[in-house]
């Protein structure tokens, strides 16, 4: 992920109602404010441009002043390169706008889609005019022109990845997984050339996700054999052009304190599917409860960690493991060779309420929670683990050297959320 800033992610669920005392709140204050409503917001930094989506607008801000530039309606938002795009749905018709951030201008739109899949420097498309005569089309990102058209029989594009957290995307790689077929079989996917749209031979059972990592066309299925209590995850890879099977192996998704198994492999607030990770290589649990990265291309572990932990979180650079999936210290280690990097104590946040979120950047790390009905986020440096601070409210975005944290105003209004931008 570039552009020098990522996604944190999320939800703010605020409540309308006035807190009865000020929350402790410790850390540098806000660069600037402003209100917005209740709901869903996503703040994000592409170029010199911040780009916020709320439950009534999507804009782009000044950073430095919060000054608006920019505003369009309320959409579905992903970043792919330097550009935007602006999704929209209605009923089954998917449409969607290509946007320049710097300036907000819209470059080009499609509408009457069957299918779509956002990548980081191309756009594929389908429409049909019947469930198994469709079209799958390449696109230039910033001019809509096609690469390819290529017939196709269905509309499914698959959306997995490693390592793209919404909206940023995964990188659009060699092939793409497309077709998915059923017979008595089951499920089957399969995958296309990413630059001439060809359908390779090479077809694998469906699991729960689909990746192509080079060459490899994996399949990973997360519901555990019956009677296998491990926390098993199984991952199965074929050869993606002659469709030979390369090998077959387990890797585990970690528990949370009460023995329950986590199940996925991706961050908390993904969106669509992406493994914790970078390039072929996937962050995952051993059996016995140490953090471990597996390379899908190869089909082995790379390292395993000394100290027990399940992976939360991650962008490539580190890795961010919980004692237990849902409670517990926290521990960075770094992603390429499983170095512990520092540890801090268990922030007392609950994994598994509906505020828990995480986000992991080259310079900062964060942790966002409920302490009883009352939520927090905190904020520590990824250089050495000191706590930077420790906020009221919901963690709207985090960047390399900024967070944008969501709260009930000082003087509550109905409907209202505060949205601080604050700089480390």
């Amino acid at each position: 992920m570039s552009l020098g800033a990522v996604l944190a992610g999320v939800a703010a669920c605020s409540l309308d109602v006035a807190e009865p005392e000020p929350e402790p709140r410790e850390g540098p204050p806000a660069s600037w404010s402003m209100q917005g409503p209740t709901g869903m917001n996503t703040a994000v930094m592409i170029g010199r441009v911040l780009v916020v989506r709320n439950d009534e607008e999507m804009f782009g801000a000044d950073p430095e002043t919060g000054r608006k530039l920019w505003s369009f309606p309320s959409a579905g938002l992903r970043v792919s390169g330097d550009l935007i795009v602006l999704l929209e749905k209605h009923d089954r018709i998917k449409a969607f706008s290509v946007a320049d951030p710097a300036t907000g201008r819209i470059l080009w739109r499609k509408d009457s889609l069957s299918g779509l899949r956002v990548a980081e420097d191309a756009i594929f498309t389908v429409t049909c005019r019947k469930d198994d005569e469709c079209t799958t089309t390449r696109h230039d990102r910033r001019s809509g022109e096609p690469r390819w058209n290529v017939r196709s029989s269905d509309a499914w594009l698959g959306e997995d990845g490693i390592g793209a957290r919404l909206p940023f995307v995964p990188a659009t790689g060699s092939y793409l997984p497309a077709e998915l077929h059923e017979d008595d079989q089951g499920f089957s996917v399969g995958a296309r050339d990413a630059k001439s749209g060809r359908l390779t031979r090479g077809r694998i059972t469906s699991g729960w996700h689909e990746v192509v990592v080079g060459r490899t066309l994996v399949s990973s299925e997360h519901d555990p054999p019956d009677g296998d209590d491990r926390c098993t995850v199984t991952l199965t890879a074929v050869n993606v052009e002659s469709g030979r099977k390369k090998w077959k192996r387990e890797v585990f998704s970690g528990r949370e304190a009460h023995g329950g198994c986590r199940h996925w492999l991706a961050d908390a607030q993904s969106g669509q599917y992406s493994f914790i990770g970078a390039g072929s290589r996937i962050a995952a649990s051993t059996e016995d409860g140490y953090p471990q990265v597996f390379d899908l291309e190869v089909g082995r572990t790379v390292w395993r960690g000394d100290v027990k932990g399940v992976p939360i979180d991650g962008d490539g650079r580190t890795l961010l493991v919980r004692q237990h999936a849902d409670q517990g210290s926290l521990t960075l280690l770094d992603f390429a060779t499983g170095r512990q990097l520092w540890t801090a104590p268990d922030p007392g946040l609950e994994g598994s309420s509906a505020s828990w979120q995480t986000a992991v950047t080259g310079r900062l790390v964060s942790v966002s929670g409920a302490v009883g009905t009352r939520p927090h986020v905190l904020v520590y440096r990824v250089e050495d683990g000191q706590r930077l601070g420790r906020f009221p409210g919901w963690l709207q975005g985090l960047g390399e050297d900024w967070a944008a944290i969501g709260h009930s105003p000082h003087r509550p209004v109905v409907g209202k959320l505060q949205f601080d931008f604050i700089r480390f």
